[in-house]
């Protein structure tokens, strides 16, 4: 039985005519037989092959088939109350956003406080609020990455950009 990652590795290469099995095996260092079997589900992989694959091929669906098992994107297709589309992932991630927002608020008013007058409640947002805020961060460098990353702009060329900017900014 195929997984979904099979089914869409399949579907992958039947897709993309530019490259041939034999040179995507060669490139993610997968045996051509090999590929073949994670083509046709009889074998599972880890997930560093999975990525190579997604990034070798370059296919959305791929890609998106492989993270969301593999590499820690959200998965809406597995909230039952969510209807598994990108509509419904964007609400998601707007409704999250709210929350933070709300979050920022409450931390800011705690911050005004003098530490000795703060209630346990305002002790709490201000030791949550740094974590929440490091965790938006590296949410939004995870998104650049991945955009970037589909509009074929080389990693190397983002880094520059962050490095850039970071020299720029402090």
């Amino acid at each position: 039985m195929k997984n979904k990652f099979a089914e869409q590795l399949s579907l992958a290469l039947g897709r993309d005519k530019t490259l041939i099995q034999q040179q995507i095996a060669d490139r993610t260092h997968v045996s051509p037989g090999q590929l073949s079997r994670l083509k046709n589900g009889s074998r599972n992989t880890d997930p560093q092959i999975r990525k190579s694959l997604a990034n070798v091929i370059n296919d959305f669906w791929l890609n998106y088939s492989g993270a969301r098992e593999n590499f820690g994107v959200l998965s809406f297709q597995n909230d039952r109350q969510l209807q598994g589309d990108m509509f419904s992932a964007l609400m998601k991630q707007k409704k999250e956003q709210r929350q933070r927002e709300i979050i920022e608020a409450e931390f800011e008013e705690a911050i005004t406080v003098k530490p000795r007058d703060r209630t346990p409640a305002q002790q709490l947002v201000i030791e949550r609020y740094p974590r929440e805020y490091a965790e938006e961060i590296s949410a939004e460098i995870t998104d650049l990455a991945k955009k970037a990353e589909y509009a074929g702009i080389p990693m190397d060329k983002l880094q520059e950009v962050i490095d850039k900017v970071n020299q720029e900014n402090g």
